[in-house]
C-alpha cells in the first residue's frame, strides 16, 4: 500500500531552477489539480524525492522515495505550479541535493498539504531561521494590511538578509551569526515573546527553524497559551553546522 498516494500524491515536473541567493534556491514545480494545496492553514507539503537510480516517472511515489518536508513559497493552482524554496546547508542531506541537481524536465513527487500556518490576530510574532524563511515570507504576504508585530531571523551572515513584503506594521530585525552571534536571536526571541504576551491580548506566535533553537525557546512560551503559538523544529543541527 502506497501511503503517500493516499494523502494526495501526485507527480511534479520540474520547470523552473533558480539560485535566489547565496544559500537558497528555488524549484518550480508543476503539475494538475493542485488545489488542494492552495490554501492559507497549511503552508507545506511532502515533497518526495526519487532514489538516484529511479529514471521513469512511474516509479516515483514509491517506498524507495526519500520523504521531506518544505514550505509552499508561492502557489498558483489555475496555472498549475508551486514554488518551492531550499536552504543549501553545508552538510547536504537529499533534498538539498535534489535541489542542486534538478533540471528542467526531472519528476518527483508532492503529497499534503501539512503544517499549520497562522491564526487570526491583532499582534504577530515571527521567529526563525533560514529554513522558515520561506514559510515566514509566505505568512507576511498573507496577513492582513493592519497586523502588527515583530520578524526576528536568523541567517549565517549578510548574504542571506533580503527584503520581504509585509505590513506597514511588521518590524523585521535580521541576526546575523557571524556578526552578532546566535545567543542575540535566543535572546531577541525571548524578550519578544515576553513583551506581546504581556501587552497584547489578541497575539499570535509563530516560531520554526533548528530543533534545539526551539527547544530553547519554549520555556519562554509558557507565559501564553498553547491556542496562541506553534513552536515547530524544521531540523536538527550537527555540531559540523553549527
Amino acid at each position: 500500500m502506497n501511503t503517500a498516494r493516499e494523502a494526495g500524491f501526485r507527480l511534479v515536473t520540474v520547470v523552473a531552477t533558480q539560485r535566489i541567493s547565496a544559500r537558497m534556491h528555488r524549484l518550480r514545480l508543476a503539475g494538475e489539480n493542485l488545489l488542494r494545496f492552495d490554501t492559507p492553514a497549511n503552508l507545506h507539503l511532502r515533497l518526495h524525492i526519487p532514489d538516484a537510480a529511479q529514471k521513469t516517472a512511474a516509479r516515483v511515489g514509491g517506498r524507495e522515495d526519500i520523504t521531506r518536508y518544505y514550505t509552499i513559497r508561492r502557489i498558483d493552482a489555475e496555472r498549475g505550479w508551486i514554488d518551492v524554496d531550499f536552504v543549501l546547508h553545508e552538510a547536504a542531506g537529499p533534498a538539498c541535493d535534489f535541489a542542486r541537481r534538478a533540471r528542467v524536465g526531472d519528476v518527483c513527487g508532492i503529497s499534503g498539504p501539512c503544517g499549520l500556518g497562522v491564526k487570526p490576530a491583532r499582534d504577530y510574532l515571527l521567529a526563525g531561521d533560514e529554513t522558515a524563511l520561506p514559510a515566514i515570507a509566505r505568512i507576511l504576504e498573507t496577513l492582513p494590511r493592519e497586523a502588527r508585530g515583530t520578524v526576528l531571523i536568523e541567517t549565517l551572515d549578510a548574504d542571506g538578509v533580503c527584503d520581504l513584503a509585509r505590513p506597514d506594521g511588521i518590524d523585521l530585525c535580521w541576526f546575523c551569526r557571524h556578526q552578532r552571534g546566535h545567543d542575540d536571536f535566543i535572546a531577541a526571541a525571548e524578550k519578544a515573546i515576553s513583551t506581546l504576551a504581556g501587552e497584547a491580548e489578541d497575539h499570535f506566535i509563530w516560531i520554526a527553524g533548528e530543533f534545539s533553537d526551539c527547544e530553547a525557546l519554549r520555556p519562554a512560551l509558557k507565559v501564553t497559551q498553547k491556542r496562541r503559538y506553534i513552536n515547530v523544529a524544521y531540523w536538527r543541527a550537527t555540531e559540523a553546522v553549527r
